[in-house]
């Protein structure tokens, strides 16, 4: 039996913001959902938020400046968790979907997707060390280098946080 796309779609939504593991019965791999992520900036950053729609910009290669700082963003591998859900919470679409996402920028000429890192560890590092950068990492990887940003004024702390799971 055949599952249709926009099922498998509000599944895998479900797995990856719920935090649920989905089993092979609709003929999904598993999906185990990371931890909480953060947007972070270097913490000499000027940037404190962000609205949604401003993020989903920078991350769709949209030159954009936000609170005078032109953004540039880093991100994870396209396979790990962490992005696939950072992709979801954020763009609104699947793996699949972002990957066709980017095909068809390229091919119009409309920018390349944000800079790839390939640890959590690497963005954290690469953030905190360059003005305009900015990334996702979990919860975990949160150090001192660097300044969490709100967005659409609600902190990662707070119930609701866009890229909390929750």
């Amino acid at each position: 039996m055949r599952t249709s796309p926009i099922l498998r779609t509000i599944v895998r939504a479900i797995a990856l913001v719920g935090g649920f593991a989905v089993a092979s019965g609709l003929g999904l791999p598993a999906i185990a959902a990371p931890p909480g992520l953060v947007l972070v900036v270097g913490k000499s950053s000027p940037i404190t938020n962000i609205s949604k729609a401003d993020l989903a910009h920078v991350f769709s290669a949209d030159p954009i400046r936000v609170q005078g700082q032109a953004i540039v963003p880093f991100s994870l591998p396209p396979a790990s968790p962490e992005r696939q859900a950072f992709d979801l919470a954020v763009l609104g679409m699947t793996p699949d979907e972002v990957n066709r996402f980017w095909i068809d920028r390229r091919i119009r000429g409309q920018g390349s997707p944000p800079k790839s890192a390939p640890s959590p560890d690497v963005v954290a590092k690469v953030v905190a060390k360059f003005p305009g950068a900015m990334g996702y990492v979990p919860i975990t990887a949160l150090g001192p280098d660097l300044k969490p940003v709100a967005v659409d004024g609600k902190a990662y702390t707070d119930a609701g946080y866009v890229l909390s799971g929750r």
